[in-house]
């Protein structure tokens, strides 16, 4: 009956941040656009199967049949607790990347806890990375300049999806399958506001940004943790680099993440703490972090409804992400 309680509340929750997204994408300006064209591909790795839905936001130089050079990609998470929310919240950052570059974004609708708790919606986001790879030639896409991104859960995701891809890789590379996929490479990762460190507690967090704004109820926070952590976990078990980026060892970081990353964080966010250890620690390692801290800000300020004024402090760190995935797609592959 707890299960079931859960799940009511997690129906409840999705409609509500529906209407929330309808006012965020379709009531406030600028309006983004519609996906250019979508595509269902199965789910490969997890044992439950089902399929994973693909939004693709093309630039206006993207032409079927193909009349350009492949474009580089970004494939995209969306954010919600690893619970509610869909692949389409994120329109307006596809806008602005699909404005401003050359690349086709690629937003993931990865399955969702409670149906699907950890680690479906990693596995998801990596067959969907593996996809596109092999099927890059059909679409004009160029395999050798991939960029990641995410937001909040999402932006966790960034960070777990290239780990599991790297364990991936490494393991078809042993066995000699699909040599195809070694022109796939990850060159750019942007991830805004993400959890890295799933050890600390809400209490915790809360604790240690003294300038914490809050934005998400508690009621909220324990859905999404008894969805997405079932069965309960230990705090010892939250150790887990796919939970926990943090904890991934120094090895795994150098070789699973891009040389080039940028990290979008909120002054008043509870996870701020984390995000900045994570940081420091991947400059330590010898990564390029492009940081941009928004100030007076709580967590996932960008998804608020701002209606006719707009959001400069959005904009403004949208260009800088931008910025760095640019500088990304431009290193020659090597």
């Amino acid at each position: 009956m707890a299960r079931l309680g859960l799940f009511v509340k997690v129906y409840v929750f999705r409609a509500l941040q529906c209407i929330f997204t309808y006012l965020d994408i379709y009531c406030s300006a600028p309006t983004p656009a519609r996906a250019t064209f979508k595509r269902k591909v199965p789910s490969t790795f997890d044992k439950k199967p089902g399929n994973i839905g693909l939004l693709f936001y093309t630039p206006t130089s993207y032409t079927q049949p193909h009349k350009t050079s492949p474009h580089p990609i970004l494939i995209n998470f969306h954010g919600g607790g690893f619970t509610i929310g869909n692949a389409y919240d994120d329109a307006r950052w596809a806008q602005a990347v699909t404005q401003t570059t050359d690349a086709v974004v690629i937003s993931v609708d990865y399955r969702r806890a409670p149906e699907c708790p950890f680690p479906i919606g990693i596995e998801d986001c990596v067959a969907a990375v593996l996809w596109i790879w092999e099927h890059a030639s059909a679409l004009n896409l160029d395999p050798s300049r991939t960029a990641l991104s995410g937001f909040s859960a999402g932006g966790t995701f960034a960070y777990s999806v290239a780990i599991r891809l790297q364990e991936e890789l490494e393991l078809r590379k042993k066995n000699d399958l699909s040599s195809a996929l070694v022109t796939g490479k990850l060159v750019g990762l942007t991830s805004f506001y993400p959890s890295t460190d799933w050890t600390m507690t809400r209490e915790e967090r809360d604790a240690s940004n003294p300038n914490l704004i809050p934005v998400i109820p508690k009621s909220l926070f324990r859905v999404f943790e008894e969805s997405y952590f079932f069965p309960a976990r230990t705090r010892e078990s939250m150790k887990d680099p796919l939970l926990s980026p943090a904890f991934a060892s120094d090895e795994i970081l150098k070789a699973a993440l891009p040389d080039s990353t940028a990290l979008i964080m909120c002054s008043g966010d509870q996870l701020l703490h984390e995000q900045v250890q994570f940081m420091e620690r991947l400059r330590g390692l010898g990564k390029t972090v492009e940081d941009y801290t928004l100030p007076n800000t709580g967590h996932a300020w960008d998804k608020q409804p701002s209606f006719r004024k707009g959001n400069a402090s959005r904009d403004a760190a949208y260009a800088m992400a931008i910025k760095s995935l640019q500088a990304s797609w431009a290193v020659p592959n090597v």
